[in-house]
């Protein structure tokens, strides 16, 4: 007797597909490092590229990213660009890899 194998409907694969765009934009550690700042507060891009250490256009990059997939949002005032985290779960998975890996190298 055959064993009928269920395929993903098309709805599961859709959020595997999502999912793994998340864990691509998880693997920079220059946008982990932005949305560790990201987590508690409104940050201005001036203060991101000064945070982080890189320039203002590498910076937007990396944010375009992450609007791109709606994980911050971008908020006008006169000349400057203010940004926050939509979700703060996003954070969760650097905090636990955190607290698995500790202070250990690798």
């Amino acid at each position: 007797m055959t064993k009928k194998i269920a395929k993903s409907s098309k709805q599961t694969k859709e959020i595997y597909q999502r999912n793994a765009e998340i864990y691509k934009l998880l693997a920079n550690p220059i946008r982990l490092e932005i949305l560790d700042i990201l987590k508690d507060r409104e940050v201005s891009l001036d203060e991101l590229s000064e945070r982080v250490g890189i320039r203002k256009p590498n910076t937007s990059q990396h944010l375009a990213i992450l609007r791109y997939l709606k994980v911050v949002t971008v908020r006008k005032e006169g000349q400057k660009a203010f940004y926050k985290i939509v979700d703060k779960r996003i954070t969760e998975p650097s905090k636990i890899l955190q607290k698995l890996w500790g202070n250990k190298s690798f």
